[in-house]
């Protein structure tokens, strides 16, 4: 007689209830007593990781004692209580067991040893495992509950019935796991429910021999009545019509019934910022004992008779108006805050209305030379733009920034179709037209020994940098996409995601410079064991320049470049190659600064500005560790990071570097992660294992050596300059 899986362990976890006994009655414990270690011998087919997600009773954990004394810290959580339990330890036996015998091992023993620390009123236990021999699946079969009726297919959709039969039968040799028997049953009656057959059930018949070494697995497939979706029911709308929540969904009145189209109603109406909770349903289905009445009554043709089924969608609304904010801290550019302010429902339709203020200070910044930029934003979202997935954004923004590239003030215009299905699926197509108005430049050049800094610091002196222009207009588009399976975005362990981009200056009319830019982002995330996961980033990227941006005959290449210094790639900082400053690596120059003295401008510098490639790639690989004795709230990390700016373009005569600084750089490094209420805190220390000379010397030696005439070669070189240190609060690798 077939035996459920679910009856089955039910009848073991009564066993284990009996079986079990305290083993340790002679060990005396009180409300104090607390477990010092907990370890397991003996397991093999079920990881360490998962039998200790199982427990219960839980260790205090390594460093204890350290933990206390971090704890009194701000911002640091103090290690939490875990009194031991007697009962709890046995429930354990019993969860372990069950356990087991999900897994295909019906034999498996469980018991423990328990050691006491009299004086120090810690136990010490040991949970040991006998797992048996496994029970193996030796025959599958997939039938139709009614055993003299055939399964009614749907026409068209033979071959996709065969494919999910075969991946049913696949568990035939292997060990019985009633999880994956169970995900069988699951996936072929969600097939039937799919595909016009809402009432769709499958049982599952378990039959094992008596030795317990041998299974038997039969699904008897029950599809119930064809139906189709009907009239769409909107409830609990207060500002949003329903003609808007019909656009968002993809049901349609006459189609087939879908499970997935109901689960994906409801994650495409949270899309909606006015919503709060959804709720998709269809109340035919609730309850058990109505039965169909056919909307179409069968006829001479080969289509089934089908109900029609009211669909109900329940909508709680959030708060129209919204006020929120971020706060962050990194060293390239020190505190970072932002406001938003939005109306989720503006003019009705679930338009988004937000007022975006982004405040990059530079305050407390660890570099010489901060970002600093400060973005005023408004953006209008409209969603369900001709499609469901698609919706458009249209904000005109403005941005003041004063950093290692500029001091400038621009302004501008984005316009923004976004097609996303699911959160890290998405793809974008962006036009922006923007008017910066530059008010200092502030790079200059080391070309490769045409030009020496000298030169064109008289150069400067004399204006030729009037050259490039003081307004630079841009007229860009840009095609982006996201595509990312991660098993937790918000923490990632395990996936993929990448980040491809195209922009190209169109129409180059109404546009400074011309150029196509292909730039590609991926991260990836691989765990090894339960504790250490690898994380991996890499980036490329390729400038194009062409038309007004490549120089003609007569005209100074060097001006032509620094046009596209604003695209232009650069490398290093927090988030990218560790053992350099914020967009250092690679081709750089001082940072030099003219004051007036007396009769006389004398130059100074202030430490290094990048003066950048049009080619990049970097990459980097990070180990994540857990700190010893810590917890889980503490980690730590070591990294390998390396990368290359360059340009290798003979039309703007910068192929060959004479210093080094178009070549391929490495750094490697470690740091402490901890896990606050605020958010993460990282800070992390770089050390460049092949630095050019310009990393080890200061800007300000290289501008009294160019005054003077000497070589690079023989100025001061600084080890400790080998040396980066990064702090970030709020952000993530």
């Amino acid at each position: 007689m077939p035996t459920r899986p679910c009856r089955r362990v039910f009848a073991l976890l009564m066993c284990a209830l009996a079986w079990s006994h305290p083993a340790s009655a002679q060990v005396k414990v009180d409300v104090l007593t607390e477990v010092r270690h907990l370890t397991f011998s003996g397991a093999h087919a079920l990881s360490q990781h998962r039998l200790e997600k199982l427990m219960q009773t839980r260790a205090r954990g390594p460093g204890y004692g350290l933990r206390v004394a971090l704890g009194k810290l701000p911002l640091v959580p103090p290690p939490a209580a875990h009194p031991f339990s007697p009962l709890t330890l046995q429930e354990d036996v019993v969860r372990l067991r069950a356990a087991y015998a999900a897994s295909g091992f019906f034999h498996t023993r469980v018991h423990y040893e328990v050691e006491r620390d009299q004086k120090k009123n810690l136990l010490d236990i040991t949970m040991i495992v006998e797992e048996g021999p496994p029970t193996l699946v030796r025959d599958v079969t997939v039938k139709s509950s009614d055993s003299l009726s055939t399964l009614p297919v749907p026409k068209g959709e033979e071959k996709s019935w065969e494919g999910v039969q075969r991946s049913t039968i696949a568990q035939m040799g292997h060990r019985l796991v009633v999880d994956d028997a169970r995900q069988a049953r699951d996936q072929l009656g969600k097939w039937w429910r799919n595909r016009g057959f809402p009432r769709a059930s499958v049982t599952t018949g378990l039959t094992v021999d008596s030795t317990g070494s041998e299974a038997r697995l039969m699904y008897r497939v029950a599809p119930g009545e064809f139906a189709r979706f009907g009239e769409l029911r909107v409830e609990g709308n207060e500002t949003i019509s329903a003609v808007t929540v019909g656009k968002m969904i993809p049901i349609h009145a006459g189609e087939p019934y879908s499970e997935n189209e109901v689960e994906q109603a409801e994650i495409d109406l949270q899309k909606l910022d006015i919503v709060r909770v959804a709720k998709v349903d269809v109340p035919a289905l609730a309850d058990s004992d109505s039965t169909f009445v056919p909307a179409t009554a069968p006829g001479p043709s080969a289509s089934p008779p089908s109900a029609v089924l009211e669909t109900r969608v329940r909508i709680t609304e959030g708060d129209r108006r919204l006020i929120g904010g971020d706060v962050g801290y990194v060293t390239d550019a020190g505190f970072t805050t932002e406001a938003r302010w939005t109306h989720r429902n503006f003019y009705g339709g679930g338009r988004a209305l937000t007022l975006t203020g982004i405040a990059q200070t530079g305050w407390l910044a660890l570099v010489e030379d901060p970002d600093i930029r400060y973005r005023l934003a408004l953006s209008l979202k409209q969603p369900a733009f001709g499609h469901r997935h698609v919706s458009a954004v249209i904000g005109p923004f403005v941005e003041h920034r004063d950093d290692s590239q500029d001091l400038s003030t621009q302004v501008g215009l984005n316009t923004t179709l976004v097609y996303q299905r699911r959160t890290l699926n998405s793809l974008s197509l962006d036009y922006q037209v923007a008017k910066r108005r530059v008010d200092q430049y502030r790079f200059n050049d080391l070309a490769s020994g045409d030009v020496d800094l000298f030169t064109f610091l008289v150069h400067i002196s004399q204006g030729l940098v009037d050259s490039l222009g003081s307004s630079l207009n841009s007229s860009l588009v840009t095609l982006s996409g996201t595509y990312g399976i991660l098993d937790d975005p918000a923490n990632p362990r395990q996936g993929v995601i990448v980040r491809p981009a195209v922009q190209v200056t169109a129409p180059t009319s109404i546009s400074s410079t011309a150029y196509w830019r292909a730039d590609l982002t991926s991260n990836g995330y691989l765990p090894l064991g339960r504790s250490v996961v690898i994380a991996s980033r890499f980036k490329i990227g390729q400038l194009f320049p062409f038309g007004k941006s490549v120089p003609d005959a007569g005209e100074d290449p060097r001006a032509k470049f620094l046009q596209l210094h604003d695209v232009a790639f650069s490398a290093g900082g927090t988030g990218d190659v560790r053992g350099w400053e914020n967009r250092l690596l690679g081709p750089k120059v001082p940072d030099v600064r003219f004051e007036t003295v007396g009769d006389s401008l004398v130059a100074h510098t202030e430490g290094y500005d990048p003066y950048g490639g049009f080619a990049r790639m970097t990459f980097s690989f990070e180990a994540r560790l857990p700190l010893p004795r810590l917890g889980p709230n503490f980690g730590s990390l070591l990294f390998l990071d390396g990368g290359r700016v360059w340009t290798g373009d003979d039309r703007y005569g910068l192929r060959d570097d004479p210093h080094g600084q178009d070549e391929l750089f490495l750094a490697t490094g470690g740091g402490l992660a901890f896990k606050t209420p605020v958010g993460p805190i990282e800070i992390s220390a770089g050390y460049k294992l092949n630095p050019s000379i310009t990393d080890l010397v200061d800007a300000s030696d290289i501008l009294r050596a160019a005054q003077a005439g000497r070589p690079l070669d023989d100025l001061p070189q600084h080890s400790n300059r080998r040396w980066q240190f990064h702090l970030a609060i709020g952000t993530s690798y």
